[in-house]
């Protein structure tokens, strides 16, 4: 039989190629250890960010008049991370947006 070696990645700390397995990720990703730098990793580490179709379906029940504190009993998501993403997409007021005459914008005070 073909000797079969398990390639460990190198540390991502200190590039050495002294690693070794070092169990699971509550995830059930591989973890592995570094022996010359001591620091733990994981092969491919995922992203902690919400997906866009997720945050998108929690931005639309918020704005269906749903509570911040209902948003983080139903989803799961901590009522300052809505906030944050709240605070985002607000666009900044431009200076001099309603700055047309009075005739442009139907007021009837205009002559």
């Amino acid at each position: 039989m073909e000797d079969e070696t398990i390639q460990t990645p190198n540390c991502r700390r200190c590039n050495s190629t002294n690693t070794i397995r070092h169990g699971y990720t509550t995830k059930g990703k591989q973890r592995y250890r570094c022996r010359a730098c001591g620091r733990c990793f994981v092969r491919n580490p995922g992203s902690a960010a919400y997906d866009p179709a997720r945050k998108e379906e929690i931005l639309r029940a918020y704005h269906e008049r749903t509570s911040l504190r209902g948003l983080s009993r139903i989803f799961g998501v901590s009522r300052n991370t809505v906030n944050r993403w709240l605070k985002k997409g607000r666009e900044p007021a431009t200076v001099g947006a309603n700055t047309g005459s009075r005739c442009e914008r139907g007021d009837p005070r205009a002559r």
